[in-house]
């Protein structure tokens, strides 16, 4: 189902009764009018919960943790981790109400990116103190018991998870070009259109303190990643990515770890000087931006018989691409044929 935001332009792509992505559209100026594929709007989907344990989770916890157990994987793949450190955050659904919510799941510290399933992961409160579940015993066949919260990965998520409510998903990993470029004074440059992106969606910088292990850094790192902003560099560390969606998240990651990976090579390539690399000047910056903007769009293949008010135009309709589900979905197969559905969702 898609519903359409009147006076803001925005899209939402919603399956299931659940919100899965966001867009904006404004094109043209004006709103036009939104054609799409409904076959494109439920990209991902997974094996129902298993008998035996239908008493530890709703299904929609159970999709949660196969969404998220999978993205675990495909980091691996992707090697943004770093052997049993970096954490992915995914808060579940309708926990705010719940007795001591917000819950949110993460990796249980110990168990690599590549060991990851959905009833692995260990469901825990903004305190970072595990909720108990009853999770069979064979289920847990790496870390024995309730499971361990790495404290560093508790304070960055917690901290976000608690004051940005429009963000639900949390990617966190050591990319080393992303880390290298974290180690530097100009960030991230607008050098690419995976850059673009990145600068489009909104990121700010962190200073280093340490290892992420007090919890008196939680309200100086919300401040510095701000209300709205998708990216928070931690200087000297690495990138977070925080998203309304986990295939958001993945795309940020994504395109950041693409835009520092060019971004290391041209200064590599021009022997670390800024004057041998084409850095846009400030009108090209803007024209950047504002086409990216308009990334998920695309002109309509077939004229909508439902527009009846633009006299033949085809301008007015424009299709937007789930763009985030579409690239998750590729994703989450190349991971699902690497390590097999059945070591995954389980």
């Amino acid at each position: 189902m898609i519903h359409i935001n009147g006076t803001s332009g925005a899209i939402l792509l919603v399956c299931g009764g659940v919100l899965i992505s966001t867009h904006v559209a404004d094109a043209f100026g004006q709103s036009p009018h939104i054609i799409s594929n409904e076959e494109a709007v439920c990209l991902n989907t997974y094996p129902s919960i298993p008998s035996d344990l239908e008493g530890c989770f709703t299904e929609r916890e159970w999709e949660q943790r196969c969404s998220l157990a999978v993205s675990y994987r495909i980091a691996y793949l992707h090697d943004w981790h770093e052997n049993i450190f970096n954490h992915i955050t995914l808060k579940v659904d309708g926990s705010d109400s719940e007795p001591g919510g917000p819950y949110f799941l993460l990796n249980d510290f110990g168990t690599g990116f590549d060991e990851i399933t959905a009833s692995n992961l260990l469901k825990v409160n903004l305190d970072g103190m595990i909720i108990e579940q009853s999770i069979p015993s064979d289920r847990r066949d790496i870390n024995a018991g309730k499971g361990r919260v790495f404290k560093p990965g508790y304070v960055l998520h917690s901290a976000i998870h608690a004051t940005r409510h429009d963000v639900h998903a949390i990617w966190h990993g050591h990319d080393l070009d992303a880390s290298a470029v974290s180690q530097t004074k100009f960030g991230i440059l607008p050098l690419s259109q995976e850059a673009s992106y990145v600068l489009n969606k909104g990121i700010s910088y962190h200073p280093f303190e340490g290892s992420a292990n007090d919890e008196s850094e939680q309200p100086r790192l919300v401040a510095n990643l701000g209300p709205t902003n998708q990216f928070l560099m931690l200087e000297d560390h690495g990138p977070i990515v925080a998203s309304p969606t986990i295939e958001e998240a993945f795309q940020g990651m994504y395109f950041l770890t693409r835009a520092c990976k060019y971004q290391i090579k041209s200064f590599a390539a021009a022997g670390g000087d800024l004057n041998k690399i084409n850095i846009p000047d400030d009108e090209s910056k803007e024209e950047i931006m504002r086409r990216m903007k308009n990334f998920d769009e695309a002109p309509a293949a077939a004229k909508s018989t439902a527009n009846n008010t633009n006299n033949g135009d085809k301008k007015d309709d424009i299709v937007v691409h789930d763009t985030p589900g579409l690239m998750f979905a590729y994703a989450r197969r190349s991971a699902e044929r690497v390590f097999g559905k059945n070591q995954i969702y389980r």
